[in-house]
Formats: structure tokens, sequence, C-alpha cells
């Protein structure tokens, strides 16, 4: 008898027994008691870690077992390797939708709230306390050895019975897998554990199918398969086996080599996005033709003063400094000529001034994305907010700032709103380069320069610089602009992406052996710079402050708009100059706007004609340069353009 019978016994005789006053009764009463009293001081001297190494087991009740219980041929075989090849096939996609591809994996979150990363790391847990399969098919190999299963089970081949087992152990790690991914790719924590309710259910339609399967759902054959001997037989450990405690181990050392790499996986993607690394690291920003015309600019160590900001003038490149405010990475503003940070220092710090380059950033005060800029404010007599912002999103909580949905708001004096486009700098394929250039291994573009006819400039070499409109020239005095290299190094004199066109000759207004006049972009318009007598500097100091200037030019901070300024574009996006309404910068002053008075340069005063054209064919020209010019006459609009002019012209007069 053994000891759960005896306990089983002694109870019974204890329960049968009638408990009177007679002796004999008492006496086969005491008896029974103190025969429990022993079975159940037995019981508890029983080792149970050695009674477990006892403990039977059988057959997994899974269509998994059929693999090998079943014949090939058989429709029992068949059905199991449908219900493997389904669920196989359903993780597999699951993979897909979690952007794993033969091409690498899917867009990670650029980060994600600490509710998430709770979720995810506590998901890892679950989902090895979920995962079965794995310990199922290791336990069954570790349990069940070839010799022992020959002497149970005869005609069936042990080779089939690995087979299965490896098949559990590849759909488990399958699982696993998606898990992983699943968790990389979540940025929400009810998805995370819908998701994994999903992926749980495909890891169980083998058993899921063998309960229906026994129940006789299918077929007849299937029942007969699911309810056979097989699934009755019990295995016991072997005693002889001295291996059993090393195979122990590994089993444990399997789970917690799992519980590593998942952890050390999420670890990974968790400190990656901290650091921005799955955001865009350089951007390109293009706001809209706001002016504030009188932001106030505080310099350390100066009074505060009044400046018209244009805020075009801050378009281009920001990138990530490896700072973050709020969660999120800093964008930092960097140089018009070629996109890196700008210089430290200045071989003329008193007229080539060092560059502080505006920000943008999220502030969670205001649960916003925000331009700032640290000289910049909005007020004078009142104290701004800890975020000083000069311009903001919508409220959002998103991390990537490619998402930042909706118009900006804009402070011009007062609060209005405009529209802001973020580009990524960043490619993946030549497409994102336009066409024009290579994506490299870094994802960025390398414009082509082996196109006969022209150039391309830009961060994606979206700007086509033909060969015909290399020289440029205007319609009144066929005067004449040409693009020219940089006097170091290889490239163009460019500032914003665009090139930038330097005068030749032609123009009366000019005095060609003395003057200097640049078309410089400066963010969305094209500005006429007048430079009286630079012809004649020339020297090492010279053109090392010259490159100094051209390579930290800020439109803002360098004051594009100035008494200098001569002529002024249409705001535009086009590459060149080419097909734009050009104007003269008249009277300035309250009256007349941010620019002044603008009078057309096109002939006869029209506008929409464009005033540069690309080639010398069929030039506009009058036989007198200034024969249209009617100092005298009715209709005259003054033109004043110092720097340019000693004394005021009249133009626009006639006879």
């Amino acid at each position: 008898m053994d000891t759960a019978a005896a306990v089983v016994a002694a109870s019974t005789d204890i329960e049968s027994c009638d408990f009177d006053d007679s002796s004999s009764n008492n006496t086969k009463a005491k008896e029974a008691a103190a025969a429990a009293s022993a079975v159940v001081s037995a019981v508890g001297t029983i080792d149970d870690k050695k009674d477990a190494d006892f403990d039977p087991i059988t057959l997994p009740q899974s269509t998994h077992t059929l693999l090998f219980t079943e014949p090939v041929c058989s429709k029992s075989f068949q059905f199991s390797v449908a219900i493997a090849t389904l669920s196989i096939l359903c993780l597999l996609l699951a993979l897909t939708n979690n952007g794993i591809t033969l091409d690498g994996i899917g867009q990670v979150p650029a980060n994600v709230g600490k509710a998430v990363k709770i979720a995810q790391f506590a998901s890892i847990f679950i989902a090895l306390l979920m995962e079965e399969e794995i310990p199922t098919g290791l336990y069954l190999l570790r349990r069940i050895p070839k010799t022992y299963f020959k002497s149970k089970f005869p005609e069936l081949r042990y080779s089939k019975f690995v087979a299965a087992s490896c098949l559990r152990i590849f759909m488990g790690y399958l699982f696993l897998v998606n898990v992983l991914f699943l968790l990389m790719m979540s940025d929400n924590v009810i998805d995370i554990f819908f998701d994994f309710i999903a992926l749980q259910f495909l890891q169980q339609l083998d058993d899921i199918s063998f309960n229906l399967a026994r129940m006789g759902v299918f077929s007849k054959s299937l029942r007969v398969a699911t309810t056979s001997k097989y699934f009755r037989t019990e295995f016991r450990r072997q005693t002889k086996v001295k291996r059993s405690k090393r195979i122990g181990f590994f089993l444990k050392a399997i789970y917690f080599i799992n519980l590593m790499i998942l952890l050390a996986a999420q670890i990974f993607v968790t400190v990656k996005q901290g650091n921005g690394d799955y955001q865009c690291k350089s951007i390109t920003v293009i706001i809209k033709d706001e002016v504030w015309e009188e932001s106030v600019v505080q310099m350390p160590g100066e009074e505060s003063k009044a400046m018209v900001l244009v805020y075009p003038y801050f378009n281009g490149v920001y990138s990530q400094d490896g700072t973050s405010h709020d969660g999120r990475p800093v964008y930092v503003e960097q140089k018009k000529f070629d996109g890196t940070p700008f210089d430290t220092t200045s071989p003329e710090p008193k007229t080539i001034s060092i560059k502080i380059p505006a920000r943008i950033q999220y502030c969670k005060s205001i649960r916003a994305w925000v331009f700032m800029h640290d000289y910049i404010r909005k007020s004078t007599h009142h104290e701004d907010s800890e975020c000083p912002w000069l311009l903001r999103s919508e409220e959002t909580d998103v991390y990537d700032i490619e998402q930042v949905q909706g118009p900006w708001q804009v402070w011009a004096g007062v609060i209005g709103k405009t529209d802001v486009d973020i580009t990524c700098n960043e490619c993946n394929d030549n497409a994102d380069c336009n066409l024009n250039g290579e994506c490299t291994k870094d994802g960025k573009c390398e414009c082509y320069d082996d196109v006969e006819g022209v150039q391309f400039i830009g961060q994606h070499c979206e700007v086509r610089l033909k060969d015909d409109c290399r020289t440029i020239y205007g319609e009144e005095f066929n005067d004449t602009w040409s693009v020219v290299p940089v006097g170091w190094g290889k490239g163009l004199f460019q500032e914003y992406d665009r090139p930038v066109y330097v005068y030749q000759g032609g123009s009366p207004l000019v005095d060609d052996d003395k003057d200097a006049v640049y078309l410089i972009y400066s963010g969305d318009r094209w500005f006429g710079l007048y430079q009286p007598g630079v012809q004649f500097l020339y020297g090492e100091t010279y053109e090392a402050n010259f490159k100094a200037a051209v390579m930290n030019y800020h439109a803002f901070w360098d004051r594009a708009y100035n008494s200098g300024t001569v002529i002024v574009s249409d705001p535009t996006t086009g590459d060149t100059p080419v097909g734009v309404d050009f104007y003269y910068i008249g009277e300035r002053g309250n009256q007349f706007g941010p620019y002044g008075a603008l009078y057309p340069l096109q002939l006869n005063n029209q506008t929409g004609r464009g005033y540069f054209r690309c080639n010398d064919t069929n030039p506009y020209l009058y036989g007198d340069p200034f024969q249209h010019i009617n100092i005298t006459g009715p209709g005259r609009r003054m033109l004043h353009t110092e720097g340019m002019f000693d004394n005021y012209v009249w133009l626009g007069g006639a006879n």
C-alpha cells in the first residue's frame, strides 16, 4: 500500500468507528488514530524534491505530438502540419506588421512616455511566463532519452520526436522575437497588452486544434488519433541519468539567457530613444514670410534695441547638438553657407560678429515645440514665460518634431499664425535626393557632379543651377551677374542653398572698377547688397575676413536689409533670381512697411515679368539707358537708394 492509500484507509477506519462507551470500539478507535498519526508522520518525512524526480509525465496534448505519433501519409499528420504552418505563417506576418522585412527593421518610435517604458519592461517578464513552447520542448528532450522512448514506443521514430520538439522550440523563439519587436515598436500601453493576447492566441493554435479534434469536431480519424494510447503512456525520470542535473541547469540557464537578451535589447532601444537616435539628426526648417518690425534684441552687455525680424532669415538647417530638453532633442541653427555649426571665433569680431544660433526645442510647460533665441525677447517691460518662444506649435506630446501638425503661432508684436515646414535631411534612397544625387550609407545625399549642363545644390540636391544660368542679365541695362566659385577649396559662393550672383558690369549706376554688388538669397527673398569701394581691398587679412563673413553669413545678424541693400525680390522658392520681380528700395520709414517703398525694377514699372534672364539673346534695351528717366514730367516718383546714388533720382515720369 502506498502513502496515499494508507492515508485513505486510516481515515476510513476512523470514520467507521462508533464512538460509544464500549471498550472494544474505543480500542479500535485508538488503533486507527495511531495508524493515521503514523501515516501523517511518514508523509511529513517525504522528500518532495526527490519525489518530484519520479513524477511521471505524459506526452503533451497538442497537434505537435501527432507529428511523430502518426504516419506521414495520414490525415492526422497532415492536419498537424497544416496547423503548424498556419501558426508559423501568422507569427511571420505579425513580424512583418511590426516592420520587420528583408530590408531591415521598421521605424522605432522616437521616444515613449514613462508608462509605456514600464509596460515594456514588465511585458518581458510576462512574455517569459506566457511562453511555454521552449520549456516544453526542452523538458521533453530532457525527460525522454532515445532508449527510454524506444522502450515505450518501439514502432515510432525518435528522430521525428526530436524534430517535433525542435519545432516547438523554434515557434517559442518566433513568439519571443515577435514580442521583442512589438515592444520596440509600441508607443501605447493598451496596444502592448492587446498585441500580447493576439500573439498568445497564435501560439496556442496547436492546443486549441487538438482539443477540437479530440471532441470529434473535425473527423473520426482525428478523434481516434488524439485519444490514442500515446497520450496515456507515462514516462518516469530515469535514475541512472547523471546528466539530468546538467540538463536541468541548462533549462534554467535558457530562461535566464532569454531574459537577459530581451532586457538587453529593450534597454539598448530605450537608451537610443533617450539620446534622440531614432529622430532625424538634421532638419531643414522653412518659415513663411512673416515679419516682426520691432523685435526686441538684447545683446550681452548692451541695451536692448529694436530690429526688423524677418522670420525667413532663420530658414535653413538645424541639427541636434547632443542635448535634450523635456525629454526631446534640441535642434540648433547651422551655417547658411554649408549647414555646419557656426564658428565660435571671428578674425574681426567688431565687423564680423560671432553668431549665436537659434534653437528649436520642446517645452513641457506649454506642451509645444518652440522656436527661440537667447537674444530675442518679446518685450523689455514684461516678464516672459519660462519658455520665451517666438514660434510655437499646437499643443502636442509627440517626441518626433516631424510629426508636429497644424499651423504654428508666431509672435509679431501680437500672436498670429503661420506655416512652418520641417523636412528631415536624411535620405533612404535616391528618390529622396530628387534623383539628382546618390543616397549614401550614412543617410546623406551626395549630389551628382557629372551631369552635363547642370549643377545640383541643397540638402536633397533640390536646387538645379543650369550652365545657361550661371550668368544672368537684367533687362533694363543688360547688366551682367555671374556665379563664382569660392576662393578656398571647392564649391560655389552660396547662401541658404542658393548660389550668390556677383555683379560683373553693365549698369551705369555702379562703378565697375570700384564697387561690388551681390545678389544673395536670404531665406525667401533675393537681396541686392551694394558695397562701394571693396574692389580695392586685397591681401591676406581681407581674404580671411571675407571668408569668415561668407561662411558665417546670417541675414538677420548681418542685416541683409540695411542702408546698403538697394534691391529686393518678391518672395520666392526658385533656384535662381530668373523670373522673379525685383524692386528698387526707396523711402524708408513707418509709412512704407518693413522693406521701404518698393518701385518695380522691370521695364515700364511692370510686375509679373521678372527682371533677370538666363542668356543674352534678344535683350530689351533702350538706345540710351537713361532716356526713360524724366526728372520733370508728371507722375514722377522719388527713388532714394542710399549708397548707390549720390542724390535723389526721379523715376517714372512721362512727358
